[in-house]
């Protein structure tokens, strides 16, 4: 490996690191930026252009931008959050993780890649027929797994409201 392959492999992985430990969600949001932008120059080094510009405009241009607007809009860039109402599912979330891993892994040394393909350099047109081809179901997948994680994300930052300041029809609906 080259000197360039090894500080972009610490880059990704500190970048990588620091986004899901870092508490203020700011700074989770700008090392997440850092990693997308490593990543693109990964694929730009790869000589797929065509997705490292994606990379830049889509994930660390539009994404960010808009999570950084959910961060701001809902009041979450206070570095103390108080009591942490996940503590006890941290183990599950390692369980979790540690199954999508070897999901990864299945994919990747089990199930036929279409390696013959020739990417051209990544231009759009032969991406197309991969991403829309076998690959529509991993596609659609990758895309509801972001969905999720965007309700999930502003469900957990929701500041709570105490009983009190609920409104008469709201009270009947929370459940104690």
């Amino acid at each position: 490996m080259s000197g360039l392959e090894v500080l972009a492999l610490f880059l990704l992985l500190g970048s990588g690191a620091l986004v899901v430990t870092l508490k203020n969600a700011i700074h989770a949001a700008l090392a997440l930026i850092l990693n997308f932008l490593v990543l693109a120059g990964v694929y730009i080094a790869l000589d797929a252009r065509f997705l490292g510009f994606i990379q830049i405009i889509v994930y660390a241009g539009a994404i960010v931008v808009l999570f950084l607007f959910v961060i701001m809009l809902l009041y979450a860039a206070q570095g103390d959050i108080g009591f942490d109402p996940l503590v006890r599912a941290k183990p599950l979330a390692a369980l979790l993780s540690l199954g999508v891993a070897g999901l990864f892994y299945f994919g990747l040394s089990v199930l036929p890649l279409g390696q013959g393909k020739d990417l051209q350099g990544g231009l759009p047109q032969a991406l197309g027929p991969l991403l829309y081809g076998d690959w529509l179901f991993a596609l659609l997948g990758v895309g509801f797994l972001l969905l999720v994680a965007t309700v999930a994300a502003v469900t957990l930052v929701q500041p709570q409201r105490p009983l009190e300041a609920l409104k008469p029809e709201e009270k009947k609906e929370v459940v104690r």
